[in-house]
C-alpha cells in the first residue's frame, strides 16, 4: 500500500500549496483511490500535477465525511475524471460522477478494503 498526501494544511515539498483540508491518494492491489478532495479543487489539481499524479488514472473517490474541507474539490476533480464516488448518505449527491454509492453502514468496497460506514457529522 502506498499513501500520498495531496492536500493538507502543511507541505514539505516545494511547489505544493497548503490549505485547510485533506486529500490523499491510496494505491493498493493495483487500484488508485482518491480519499477526500480537500477544500479547493484548483489547489487539489495543482498539487496532483506537482506530485506527478494523473487525475485521469484515478479509479474511484471515497469521501470520508461531509465537511467542506474534505469535499470542496470534488466537483473540479469530477469535471476531469467522472469516476465512481463513495459518499456518505448525508452528503449531497455529486451529479457528475459516473456512479454514486451512498454509504451509511459498514461496507466492503474491494477485497480487504472497507468503510466503517457514515461518521457522525459534528
Amino acid at each position: 500500500m502506498k499513501i500520498t498526501i495531496i492536500y493538507d494544511n502543511e507541505v514539505i515539498k516545494e511547489g505544493l500549496k497548503a490549505d485547510w483540508g485533506f486529500s490523499c491518494l491510496i494505491e493498493i492491489y493495483g487500484k488508485k483511490i482518491l480519499f477526500d478532495t480537500g477544500a479547493n479543487g484548483s489547489i487539489l489539481l495543482n498539487n496532483m500535477k506537482k506530485l506527478d499524479i494523473d487525475p485521469t488514472k484515478i479509479e474511484e473517490v471515497f469521501i470520508s465525511h461531509a465537511h467542506w474541507d474534505h469535499i470542496g474539490g470534488l466537483s473540479d476533480f469530477l469535471r476531469i475524471n467522472p469516476v465512481k464516488v463513495y459518499i456518505p448518505l448525508s452528503c449531497q449527491r455529486p451529479y457528475s460522477a459516473r456512479e454514486v454509492i451512498r454509504v451509511k453502514e459498514p461496507l466492503k468496497i474491494h477485497e480487504d478494503i472497507f468503510s466503517t460506514g457514515e461518521l457522525k457529522n459534528i
